[in-house]
């Protein structure tokens, strides 16, 4: 089946059928269906890229990265899809929706707020991660910088969520403090609402959860220093933020319940002598490396309870969380460890209409089998002097519209 409108280019990962919607994406029954765009600069376009994909003379990859690139950055896993797809009727639900949105006038959004993720601050010169992707530490201040002016010159911005990793492990620890100082300085410059933050791995190489708590201004649980909680910006919606490092080998003492559920797990899931390195692992159990980690029993049961409540509010959702929740949506080497068990937890209600993150730099998109979308920002660390990855969000009654910069690409998720 072969569908052509104008934005967006998409492969069912099973049956290698292509798919285009205009900034939207979805599964059908026979997989998950992904999108990645190839990054281009879109020259004189306004501040947020809103413009058609043929002004940006940028097109959207099938599947994460070309063979070419996976070759030269020796990318030996690829995107899954998720077990179970959507019916063809929602898929095509979902098409219908997103044409009608190109035929109506302009809606007003309920609310907006900005967005961005793994900015990776350090001042140290530029290097590559270990798959050889350049990283632009000390630009990243400035990428930092122009999405806060931006967010500023639109001004109808209610609030702005960093999804993690806003200073990079490679960070001299001498210097960690500092470079949280100078990082929060910058958004502390936003003239909206608040910046809500959450915990990511390269936040924990550089400073104590506690200290990250207080900086983040994070409430911890009455159980200790968990970073979970939710807020609502309007009475039709609640933002779930998530603590992907609940269980996790990073940020706890060694001797901590916590540390040593983390290290059980590792052990168990990943032969490897180096816990980082997923080699020889397959498909989604990649995910079992010492950068990645858990939500807690406790904190499922909180999220749970808080669905409940949301539901019995007529509350629409939308989490956030610095990991991956849907394998159609990032690299398996990147996912939460147990992302089966908590969006279990999710499907048992209708709320969730977006699962929100970060931690994967190259981005994505997928939807899963009960419609919930699921979209990874791309990262500003990864972006050279002259492109952007920032946005914001426009909340409707019936969608999310993300207007991305640059290299972030815009999205509409439709609710189903």
């Amino acid at each position: 089946m072969l569908l052509v409108f104008d934005t967006w280019w998409i492969r069912d990962s099973n049956v290698a059928a292509m798919i285009a919607l205009p900034r939207c994406t979805f599964t059908t029954t026979s997989g998950s269906v992904s999108a990645f765009r190839e990054r281009q600069s879109h020259g004189g376009a306004s501040p947020f890229g809103r413009v058609s994909n043929s002004q940006l003379g940028g097109r959207v990859r099938v599947a994460a990265v070309s063979e070419r690139r996976r070759e030269q950055r020796g990318v030996m896993e690829d995107k899954v899809g998720t077990a179970n797809g959507v019916s063809e009727a929602l898929a095509a639900k979902m098409a219908e929706m997103a044409l009608k949105k190109q035929e109506s006038p302009p809606q007003k959004p309920l609310f907006s707020f900005g967005v961005i993720t793994d900015i990776q601050y350090a001042d140290i010169d530029d290097g590559r991660s270990f798959l050889g992707v350049p990283r632009y530490y000390r630009h990243a201040l400035v990428g930092l910088r122009r999405a806060v002016e931006a967010w500023n010159q639109k001004g109808d911005l209610a609030f702005a969520i960093h999804f993690g990793d806003i200073v990079d492990g490679w960070c001299p620890k001498d210097q960690s403090r500092a470079a949280f100082e100078r990082v929060i300085g910058e958004l502390e410059n936003f003239k909206g609402g608040r910046v809500y933050h959450m915990v990511g791995n390269h936040c924990l190489y550089n400073l104590p959860r506690q200290e990250l708590n207080e900086i983040f201004g994070i409430p911890t649980t009455k159980e200790g220093q968990q970073s979970y909680y939710s807020f609502s910006p309007d009475p039709g919606f609640l933002f779930v933020v998530l603590d992907g490092y609940d269980v996790s080998a990073l940020g706890w003492p060694e001797d901590h319940p916590h540390t040593k559920a983390a290290m059980e797990i590792l052990n168990t899931r990943n032969p490897n002598e180096e816990k980082n390195s997923p080699d020889g692992l397959v498909g989604v159990e990649r995910r079992f490396v010492k950068f990645n980690g858990g939500v807690g029993e406790e904190q499922l049961a909180w999220l749970e309870k808080t669905l409940q409540e949301a539901t019995d509010a007529k509350q629409k959702v939308v989490i956030c969380c610095h990991l991956p929740l849907d394998p159609g949506a990032a690299f398996p080497s990147t996912l939460l460890w147990n992302y089966d068990v908590l969006m279990e937890v999710v499907h048992k209600f209708n709320c969730v209409v977006a699962c929100l993150g970060g931690h994967a730099h190259e981005g994505g998109h997928s939807v899963d089998s009960h419609g919930v979308h699921h979209h990874v920002l791309e990262a500003v660390l990864e972006c050279p002097p002259g492109t952007d990855s920032y946005g914001y969000i426009d909340v409707y009654p019936d969608h999310l519209s993300l207007c991305g910069t640059d290299r972030m690409a815009s999205t509409d998720m439709f609710f189903l």
